[in-house]
C-alpha cells in the first residue's frame, strides 16, 4: 500500500469514528463560511465593512451559505471520501489474496 493511502485510510476511519453529520457540520460550516467571505470581498470595494459583514442581509446569507455547506459540500465530500476509502479496502484485500 502506498504510503498516502496509508495515511488517509488511518484518518479517513477516525472521522468515521465521529460519524456523517459531524463530518459535515465540520467541514461544511467551515467550508460554506469560507465561502460566504470570499464572495462578499467583492463587495468592498462599493461597500463598508459593516454593510457588507455585520448586516441583517450579511447574517442570511452566511447561514443560507453555512447550510448549503453542510448539506452539499458535507455530503458530496463525505461520500467521495467513502468511495476512496472503499476504493484502498479493495486494493488491500487483491494484494493480500495474490500470491
Amino acid at each position: 500500500m502506498h504510503e498516502g493511502d496509508k495515511k488517509f485510510k488511518e484518518q479517513w476511519e477516525k472521522t468515521l469514528e465521529g460519524g456523517r453529520i459531524r463530518y459535515a457540520l465540520i467541514h461544511g460550516s467551515i467550508f460554506g463560511f469560507a465561502v460566504f467571505v470570499i464572495v462578499n470581498l467583492w463587495s468592498l470595494k462599493d461597500q463598508s465593512f459593516p454593510e457588507v459583514y455585520l448586516s441583517r442581509r450579511a447574517l442570511d446569507q452566511a447561514v443560507a451559505m453555512v447550510l448549503a455547506g453542510i448539506l452539499g459540500y458535507g455530503t458530496l465530500k463525505w461520500w467521495m471520501n467513502q468511495n476512496i476509502y472503499r476504493k484502498i479496502l479493495q486494493r488491500e484485500k487483491e494484494n493480500k489474496s495474490s500470491p
